[in-house]
This record gives C-alpha cells, structure tokens and sequence, in this order.
C-alpha cells in the first residue's frame, strides 16, 4: 500500500489546499469568468503527457541495454568457461572480473559516483587476462570475446548516459508551475458553468482536477529516476544482474 501512495506528497497537498482556498474565495467574492477548457488541456495535459512517454521511452531503453550488457557479460564468461585448456582458477579468475564490472557498473545506477576511467580499467584486465592466455585460446573465440567486451562497454556507457540526461528540465518546471496556476483557471471557469447554488460540486471538481494533475506529474517524476527501487514502475536492478555460475559449468 505504501508503494501505491508514493505518488502522493507535499506537492499534492499544496495543490489541494489552493484549489480549495480559490474554490473559497471564489464563491465569497462572486467571481467567475469563462475560460475554453481545450486551452487548459493544449497548456498543461499535452506536456505532461509527451513527458511521461519520454520517461517510458527512457526506462524501455534502459531495459534493452540492461539486457544486452547482461547477455554479453556472460556470453565473455561461456566463452572463458567452455575452454578446457583453462584451468579452475583462471575461470574463477575470469568471473571475478567480469562480476566486480557488473558490481561497479551497478553501484553507479544507484547513486554512486561514476567513473568511466574505473570501468575502462575493469575490462581492459579480461582483455589483459585474454591476451596473456591467447595460447589457451583460439582465434574465433577471442574475436567473439572482444566483440561481447564491446558491446558491454557500450551498453554501460549508453545506459550512464540515460541516467545522467532526463526529459527535459525546462518543460518538466513549466508543467509544475502551470499545475499550481491551474486551480485559479478551472475553478473559476467552474463557477460560471456550474452556479454558485450548490458550491460543493466546485469543490469537488477543482480538488478532482488538482489531484489527478499532479498525481501525473508525481508519476512522471517517479520515472525519471528508474533505478532507486522506490516507485512501482523502477527497473529490477537485480534481474540483470552478473552472477557466477561457475560451479554449475564445472558439474556439467
């Protein structure tokens, strides 16, 4: 239940609030004006809307590259693991590398300081350890272990970028300002059409409008930021996770 409530916060109480302090002041004073509700739709509704697809956009993208850098993480490790002229210890070896890239790459999407000189580093010591055991290994496989390399350098870099560049900032703050403007808009625009004999209506509706509004816009922000295991829609880190197998190859 908590999770389902995480989209409801301060904002979502300062907008109730003004929505019904204009809904009061409005029905005190008399005042009502006639405003085309399609004007408030183009003005606020539109850019919430092409936000939250490119939030979406962004956390699909994400998954894609999550699933490629998996793939290819353990596609170098079958490469390294099927190799009977390897020992034990330089599997093992292997799998340790490939596993502290995945830790550090990780570490980043949840908060860490990123360092792509760190990262470099990791991968370049499977290159290193490849090239040191080249006698061990033939020619195709090392080019498909490099190909793989590649696209898990590729996949890191992509999805770092991701993180680091959101939907734009500027239009997310517009939304957000024309939502607390919104109920000194609509409420009014209620009042002309509904009446003033039965207030609660207005109240009713304004409160409606506010809520539904920044409860979009909460869910928007929620996005943004896929990877804090907070919101419903977060990708599931540990899912993509790197993880040892090896054992299991030595058995088979």
């Amino acid at each position: 239940m908590k999770k389902y409530l995480s989209i409801i916060d301060r904002k979502t109480a300062e907008v109730v609030v003004i929505c019904i302090t204009v809904t009061y002041l409005c029905y005190i004073f008399d005042f009502s004006f006639d405003l085309n509700v399609m004007f408030l739709s183009i003005s606020v509704v539109f850019p919430l809307v092409f936000t939250i697809r490119a939030a979406f956009k962004r956390r699909d993208n994400v998954i894609r590259l999550l699933s490629i850098f998996k793939s290819s993480l353990n596609a170098v490790y079958h490469c390294f693991a099927i190799n009977t002229k390897l020992s034990d210890s330089n599997k093992k070896q292997v799998a340790d590398k490939l596993n502290a890239i995945s830790i550090m790459f990780f570490g980043a999407l949840r908060g860490e300081k990123y360092d792509s000189n760190n990262v470099r580093d990791k991968i370049n010591e499977v290159f290193c350890f490849l090239n040191d055991n080249r006698d061990s290994i033939s020619n195709s496989i090392a080019i498909k272990i490099i190909r793989f390399l590649k696209d898990v350098h590729a996949s890191i870099e992509n999805t770092v970028g991701i993180k680091m560049h959101g939907t734009p900032v500027s239009l997310r703050a517009y939304c957000l300002i024309f939502i607390y403007m919104f109920p000194f808009l609509i409420i009014p625009t209620l009042f002309y059409d509904l009446g003033t004999e039965d207030p609660w209506i207005v109240y009713a509706l304004g409160i409606m409008h506010g809520f539904i509004l920044i409860s979009l816009y909460n869910v928007q922000n929620a996005l943004e930021n896929p990877f804090d295991q907070v919101g419903l829609d977060d990708i599931k880190l540990e899912e993509f996770h790197y993880q040892n197998n090896l054992p299991a190859l030595d058995k088979a």
